[in-house]
């Protein structure tokens, strides 16, 4: 299991308790496993409101004290991968027999932080600048989560805690400024896709409503991907991937 939030700050000695443990499993097979040994031990399914409800765990468990545990299987906030790269960089915690435990590099709980809504993850997010993160593997991991999923605006999503958590503790950093220019790219990009999902259009018609060099410059971006295909001179339509 990756414990990928408080629970790996505090080993980390970044925090000093934390009142749930976020954990990501690889399979439902894992999955069912830790829910029934948690039940054992006096566990139960508690009544989720809130910020919490948004995070679509795949399991929650909660006992007599208060404490949680928040159970993911592989995806977490509906998108966002416990990726190959993640796994490499997460820190071996301890290792049994049936069982071995791994936290999460502090730049990827970062970027697990960033697309919460719950307030004391700003908190923590501050707590893990304040250590000293590797910003270029934070931008990567996001570039390479949106790849992932085309239908979901990860770059702006992410962005959004950033820009939240930035603008409440008055931190200015280079790679700011650059995730907000592919934010903005990216939310352009999806702009132009779903208009050519009613059909297809003509330029001036997928760049109403937008900075026509910026619409301009996303356009030639999707077609040299292949993912809009320029069918006349001033005519898109989507490419058919079967």
């Amino acid at each position: 299991m990756y414990l990928i939030g408080g629970g790996a700050m505090s080993f980390q000695n970044l925090k000093v308790a934390t009142k749930d443990i976020d954990v990501v499993l690889r399979s439902t097979r894992e999955l069912e496993l830790t829910r029934k040994a948690l039940l054992s031990l006096g566990y139960f399914v508690p009544c989720i409101r809130g910020a919490y409800a948004k995070m679509n765990t795949s399991a929650i468990l909660e006992n007599s004290d208060g404490f949680r545990w928040d159970l993911f299987v592989q995806v977490v906030c509906n998108g966002l991968q416990l990726s190959e790269s993640m796994a490499k960089r997460s820190i071996e915690l301890f290792s049994l027999e049936k069982i071995s435990v791994y936290m999460l590099a502090p730049e990827d709980i970062f970027v697990f932080k960033s697309v919460t809504s719950r307030d004391r993850d700003r908190e923590d997010m501050y707590t893990l600048f304040t250590r000293g993160l590797d910003f270029d593997i934070i931008r990567d991991e996001i570039l390479w989560q949106n790849e992932q999923d085309r239908s979901f605006a990860w770059i702006a999503f992410f962005f959004d805690g950033l820009e939240e958590f930035a603008d409440r503790y008055k931190i200015s950093h280079p790679v700011i400024g650059e995730l907000h220019d592919l934010a903005y790219q990216d939310m352009l990009a999806q702009m132009l896709i779903e208009r050519l999902k009613g059909g297809n259009k003509t330029y001036e018609e997928l760049s109403q409503d937008m900075d026509s060099r910026d619409g301009k410059k996303v356009l030639e971006s999707l077609v040299k991907k292949g993912i809009i295909k320029q069918l006349a001179e001033s005519q898109f339509s989507l490419n058919d991937f079967s």
